[in-house]
């Protein structure tokens, strides 16, 4: 049997909001996949910035239902396999990271977003507060 799943990826305008996201092009992508197969599903970020470490966040929306987190992985981790069930993300260096379905159903048959949240590194600041000098009686 066969089904299509919609993929929306790098949106801002639906879900980006939500995890503070980076606007990125919006484009859908439709896939068709046989009950049982194993489904990937591409996530490619456009930024540039290599000072920054990359958070993707992947959502579903099921038919007539509200949008669903499924999993959020990020550049740190080093190409570290983020796992939720049957759902993996692996993050490559390339700054790529698609959702894999293991054994995909018809309970998959939903719109998938890809969402990026870009997070920059900052350098740590030391802030000190003073005590204010003590009132004379006759300032009180």
């Amino acid at each position: 049997m066969i089904f299509t799943m919609l993929l929306c990826r790098h949106i801002s305008a639906c879900v980006a909001g939500l995890v503070g996201g980076v606007p990125q092009k919006q484009f859908f992508s439709e896939i068709t996949a046989t009950v049982g197969q194993r489904v990937v599903l591409p996530c490619q970020s456009t930024t540039e910035d290599s000072d920054s470490t990359l958070n993707f966040f992947w959502f579903r929306q099921l038919p007539g239902k509200t949008l669903k987190f499924l999993l959020q992985a990020f550049t740190a981790s080093g190409n570290d396999k983020f796992r939720n069930g049957q759902f993996s993300v692996v993050v490559y260096k390339n700054k790529t990271a698609p959702l894999e379905i293991a054994t995909v159903s018809f309970q998959d048959t939903a719109i998938y977003y890809c969402v990026l949240n870009r997070h920059v590194e900052l350098s740590p600041i030391s802030a000190r507060a003073k005590s204010a000098s003590p009132r004379t009686a006759k300032e009180g």
